[in-house]
């Protein structure tokens, strides 16, 4: 009904405007371009049937039309995760259509837009929306739902979702996919933003709120006496007012400076009280009166429980070629929440920088990065952590076939005090850093031979030599090498890979040391059955092995205890004092695609691993094996001519 009405609003006047453009002589067609598809996907774990779904389908098209002047995007998505196989049981179904004219952008269906870092930035909502981008003045807003209330999937059977729900806490079943309940939340936002797209502030706003009465009957317990939400606690309902304000300007041709500044006020649970503080004092009057036309508003209602933290950051950059510098700064407050944006660490606050440039004649180029990080900004923490970033790139190319890449990282971690002093003989401080080099060689015979290598060291060391640590130590070192080559001649491609690492851990007195080894081999090909202008049919093979080897160390043996056990040894690889594991693990995989004239491409993908080397929950499990086949079809339409008229 909604979108009925926006199309009615928006779309006759829009048709009633290009009816009378000032071509009087021939009216544009109406026309139309985009994709159609489908995927289809099964997969089976020996281990786990839940490991990933049996079943899923998608359908999708990805479709533009072009109304006279009006440019009018539509994407329709079907998606279908099923429990059990070939069974259409928990579809999804999505539409997005976006008319555009002019300067003006329409939003029906589901979408997503981009407004701050603290307050709205590119969470799918399913509703309406505008947007208008103007020269010096651009403005938009939303309004619609982010969360979709849960449905519970009764495809195993009649049984309640709390039954399912509290069976499968207690592993008393194996739906492994059963989810916590969620409320459906409800959204709107809108910003305004003035000046031009090298100097501009923007102002934005996000309300959020749970719908208490979105979830159907099956998450509720009824007692006989009252009917309660089966785990209050952990799905309360929630409310969010952020505001938000992004600065740029731009100072000559050289120098950028951005901000974005963010404040929120959250209720984690809905269900409380409103907010009043009893007492008679001028005081506490006048927090009443505030809190009171707050309310009033109607954007946010505070109750007990409500939190009002800050937000914000900033990038000053420097770009005189060759050479690009930028320095950022970032600060979070404690419990800062935005139930429109993710992405950022709480408490905590952030410097860094990042320099790059190429040099001769871009035939090199350097990129440094350093960032510091420092948490507990309200010093309520029994202790704060700093973590510190420094890392450093080369690429170089000699020539045409040549190039080498070198890498350096590293990151350390200190405790420092808090609330509480940290004890000398426990303070963490550990470095962890790597090196990496990676050269490679084009060599252009009859066809184009690429020889490639790698080699990687890295060290992660306790530096608290008060601290008894050692099995903090760990050094890897891992080397290998790769060729690819096509044989254009018989449009046949190869190529092949090789790995060994080696990692070790001395351990201490209370955690033995370990060594351990990888081999990794891969091998690839690709043939194209039929290269025509308009048809190509292609394959490819891959198959990736990997044999690990752990040798763990045992407590120390008497003289007569190794006798004993090299004579039992002999003729294997077991060392005295060490139990060793072997684990081989391999996975392969075929498909083929077909493409016909840019417009039909189809193609299928058979995947099967065997893995003897999976850990779950403490448990080792010996033999895992995974099967995966997948059919793709999409078809893609140039434009294509609906109607024409003359007058």
């Amino acid at each position: 009904m909604n979108l009925l009405c926006f199309t009615l609003l928006f779309g006759l006047p829009i048709t009633s405007w290009a009816q009378n453009t000032d071509d009087h002589t021939i009216i544009d067609p109406l026309t139309t371009s985009g994709t159609v598809g489908t995927q289809i996907t099964s997969s089976w774990n020996s281990n786990d049937q839940y490991y990933s779904s049996p079943f899923s389908t998608t359908a999708y098209a990805n479709m533009t039309f072009n109304l006279y002047k009006i440019s009018i995007p539509v994407s329709l998505n079907f998606i279908n995760n099923s429990a059990e196989r070939f069974r259409f049981s928990n579809p999804d179904f999505t539409i997005s259509v976006r008319p555009m004219w002019k300067k003006f952008t329409f939003y029906l269906g589901t979408s997503s837009l981009n407004y701050s870092n603290y307050t709205y930035n590119g969470i799918s909502f399913n509703g309406v929306g505008m947007e208008y981008r103007g020269s010096m003045f651009r403005f938009g807003g939303f309004y619609g739902s982010f969360n979709r209330r849960t449905k519970f999937n009764q495809e195993l059977n009649g049984l309640k979702a709390i039954q399912y729900l509290s069976d499968d806490l207690l592993s008393m079943n194996n739906v492994a996919y059963t989810t916590m309940p969620q409320f459906e939340r409800k959204a709107y936002a809108a910003h305004f933003a003035i000046g031009s797209f090298r100097n501009y502030v923007d102002f934005s706003v996000l309300h959020a709120m749970d719908d208490l009465g979105s979830l159907p009957t099956e998450w509720y317990i009824d007692d006989g006496y009252d009917t309660t939400l089966w785990a209050r606690d952990s799905i309360m309902g929630k409310e969010n007012l952020a505001m938000g304000m992004k600065a740029h300007f731009t100072f000559g041709k050289s120098v950028t400076f951005e901000s974005n500044l963010g404040v929120s006020l959250f209720t984690p649970d809905i269900s409380r009280e409103d907010m009043e503080l009893d007492g008679e004092s001028n005081k506490i009057a006048t927090v009443n009166s505030l809190l009171s036309t707050v309310r009033k508003t109607g954007l946010f209602n505070p109750r007990f429980g409500s939190e009002f933290h800050f937000a914000g950051d900033a990038l000053l950059n420097v770009n005189v070629k060759p050479v690009n510098a930028t320095l950022t700064y970032r600060f979070v407050q404690p419990n800062y929440i935005s139930l429109g944006a993710n992405g950022f660490n709480q408490n905590s606050q952030t410097v860094g920088g990042n320099v790059s440039t190429s040099l001769f004649h871009n035939t090199a180029f350097l990129n440094l990065n350093g960032y510091l990080q420092r948490d507990n900004l309200d010093k309520k923490q029994i202790y704060t952590n700093q973590v510190s970033s420094y890392s450093a790139s080369w690429n170089n190319f000699i020539g045409e076939s040549v190039a080498l890449s070198l890498t350096y990282y590293a990151v350390m971690q200190k405790q420092l005090n808090g609330v509480m002093e940290v004890p000398v003989d426990s303070r963490i401080d550990q470095l962890t850093h790597s090196f990496d080099f990676s050269p490679s060689y084009t060599l252009s015979l009859h066809n184009d031979h690429t020889f490639s290598l790698n080699f990687n060291y890295l060290q992660s060391k306790n530096r608290n030599k008060l601290l008894d640590a050692s099995s903090f130590n760990v050094t890897t070192m891992s080397f290998g090498g790769g060729y690819e080559v096509y044989l254009s001649s018989i449009r046949l491609s190869l190529d092949a890979n090789y790995d060994y690492s080696l990692t070790h851990s001395p351990g201490n007195d209370y955690s033995p040391g370990n060594d351990y080894k990888s081999h990794g081999f891969t091998f690839g090909t690709s043939y194209n059955f039929i290269q025509k202008e308009d048809l190509v049919l292609s394959g490819n093979a891959r198959v990736v092995t990997a044999f690990n080897i752990m040798e763990t160390e045992q407590e120390e043996l008497s003289d007569s205890e190794k006798r004993v056990l090299n004579y039992l040894a002999r003729g294997t690889n077991a060392k005295v004092g060490s139990t060793i594991t072997n684990d081989f693990s391999v996975a392969s995989s075929l498909g083929a695609s077909l493409n016909y004239k840019d417009r039909h491409n189809a193609s299928i993908y058979f995947a099967v691993s065997n893995y003897s080397d999976n850990v779950i929950i403490g448990q080792h499990v010996a033999v895992d094996t995974d099967l995966r086949v997948m059919v793709e079809y999409s078809y893609t339409f140039a434009s294509r001519l609906i109607k024409s008229k003359k007058r």
